[in-house]
């Protein structure tokens, strides 16, 4: 899903805010779904990015830039993975549902032929 490397957008001094491209703008789903990934230090975590249009953005000093992407790209395969889970049990459950109302159906077209 990233499609660049960190580009740098602001300096705060000792940190720098960088940015980095991805494929598409994320969904809500999807953002939600990154966050809650558990992978991760205590200086480069999931909560501590946000997002922008079809960016990634995060503070970083470059001693551990090469650390960010690495888990950035880590979170994002993980966050497809079960968003694609996500979308697959919804699937399921509708296809569950939707048996059990032709079954309703069937059934009450059986109890009107059987008292018709």
């Amino acid at each position: 899903m990233r499609v660049s490397g960190p580009m740098a957008v602001d300096n705060l001094g000792f940190q720098t805010v960088w940015r980095v491209s991805i494929s598409e703008r994320p969904t809500p789903e999807w953002i939600q779904h990154f966050g809650q990934q558990h992978d991760a230090t205590m200086l480069c975590k999931p909560t501590l990015v946000s997002f922008h249009r079809a960016g990634i953005l995060f503070t970083s000093d470059a001693a551990r830039l090469s650390t960010w992407v690495k888990y950035l790209d880590k979170w994002t395969r993980a966050t497809n993975l079960s968003v694609a889970a996500a979308h697959e049990k919804r699937r399921q459950e509708a296809l569950a549902q939707s048996a059990v109302w032709k079954g309703l159906v069937a059934d009450a077209d059986a109890d009107a032929d059987a008292n018709g």
